[in-house]
C-alpha cells in the first residue's frame, strides 16, 4: 500500500528539517544496497567455489593422467635401456664374428692356395709320368694341362695325330669321379672334334683312391 499525499509531505519535510531522521532513512538505504551487494557476493562466491570444484576435479584428474604417463615413460625407458644393451651385445658378437669369419676366410684362402699347389704339382707329376709311360711303350706324346674354353679344361692332354690322351689328375678317385671325367671328355670330343684326333684314351691319375670297386666306364 503506498502512501499518501499527505503522508508524502511530511515525510518530505522531515527530510528537511530533521537531520537525525535524514541520517537514518540514508543509513537503512545503504544497509538496503549492502545486503543486495552482499547477496549479490554471495551469489558469486558460490559460483566461484563451483568452478573452481570443477577445476579441482580435472586437475586431479591431469594429476592421475600424469602419473600414468610417468609410469608409461618408465617402462618405455626400461624397455630402451634393454634393447640398447641388447644392440651392443649384438655388436660384439657381430664384430667377434666378423673376426672369426675374417680367420675362416684366410684359412679357406691358404686351403685353397695349398688345394691348388697340390693340383698343380699332382698335374705335373701326372703329364710326366703319363709321357714316359707311353714312351716305355714306342707313343712319343708330352701331356699337359689344356683348357679348351671357359668350361672345358683338362689336366692331363696330349695327341700325335693317331692317338689323343687326355684326363685329370686327382687326389682320389672313385667310380664316380672317373664317370665324369668320361662324361666331360664325351662332351668335349662332340664340341672340339679337332682336338681329339686319332683314338682317345681317357686317363685318371690320383694319389689315392676309395674302396669303391672299379667298374668299366660307360661307352
Amino acid at each position: 500500500m503506498g502512501l499518501s499525499s499527505e503522508e508524502k509531505e511530511r515525510f518530505l519535510r522531515a527530510l528537511e528539517e530533521d537531520w537525525e531522521f535524514r541520517y537514518a532513512v540514508m543509513g537503512l538505504l545503504g544497509v538496503q544496497e549492502l545486503i543486495k551487494a552482499v547477496a549479490a557476493l554471495t551469489n558469486e562466491v558460490a559460483g566461484l567455489k563451483e568452478r573452481v570444484g570443477k577445476l579441482e576435479d580435472r586437475v586431479d584428474g591431469l594429476a592421475k593422467e600424469v602419473t600414468a604417463l610417468r609410469q608409461d615413460f618408465n617402462v618405455l625407458k626400461q624397455d630402451v635401456e634393454y634393447l640398447k644393451a641388447k644392440v651392443d651385445s649384438l655388436e660384439k658378437g657381430q664384430e667377434g664374428l666378423r673376426k672369426d669369419m675374417g680367420e675362416v676366410k684366410e684359412r679357406l684362402n691358404k686351403l685353397d692356395r695349398t688345394v691348388e699347389n697340390l693340383t698343380l704339382g699332382l698335374e705335373a707329376e701326372a703329364n710326366s709320368l703319363v709321357s714316359n709311360y707311353l714312351r716305355r711303350r714306342g707313343i712319343n706324346i708330352d701331356t699337359d694341362r689344356v683348357q679348351l674354353d671357359y668350361r672345358y679344361e683338362f689336366g692331363i692332354y696330349g695327341s700325335n695325330g693317331q692317338v689323343t690322351i687326355v684326363g685329370e689328375a686327382k687326389i682320389r678317385v672313385s667310380a664316380a669321379i672317373i664317370d665324369r671325367v668320361v662324361e666331360r671328355v664325351k662332351e668335349a670330343v662332340k664340341l672340339f672334334p679337332d682336338k681329339f684326333p686319332g683314338r682317345v684314351i681317357i686317363v685318371a691319375y690320383c694319389m689315392r683312391h676309395c674302396r669303391t670297386p672299379w667298374r668299366k666306364p660307360k661307352n
